[in-house]
């Protein structure tokens, strides 16, 4: 996935659903945004403004639902790419990431390194 100008990956077994463009309220004070999906309010994780960039205001391009444990969330994304099977020896350790919600790194022939996200470091 992207998020401005930076890749992402995602393990595609916490991913739930991928969703067009969406709007989710942002609500004042403080408050976390959140996403009504089929009468449920999930959370959203703005991941440009996770990343330091200007956060989406009221509605993102792509939205993509991940399973965190008994947890689902909504990821607010620029957009979802491809769904790519990869080999676990192409998953290393990321120990330089400059984001800290990147325990892993993975490797794809025609992008490079991309930084894999864990789900539970965004909360």
């Amino acid at each position: 996935m992207r998020a401005g100008t930076h890749l992402f990956a995602i393990d595609v077994e916490v991913a739930i659903e991928i969703r067009g463009p969406e709007t989710f309220d942002r609500p004042g004070s403080g408050a976390r945004p959140h996403l009504t999906v089929r009468g449920h309010a999930l959370p959203v994780v703005d991941l440009r403004q996770a990343i330091g960039l200007s956060g989406f205001a009221h509605g993102c391009p792509a939205m993509l639902l991940v399973q965190n444990g008994a947890e689902t969330f909504a990821l607010a994304v620029d957009e979802v790419r491809d769904i790519e099977s990869v080999p676990r020896h192409k998953v290393r350790p990321a120990a330089d990431s400059p984001f800290g919600f990147c325990s892993h790194r993975v490797t794809l022939d025609a992008l490079g390194e991309i930084p894999l996200i864990d789900p539970s470091r965004l909360r």
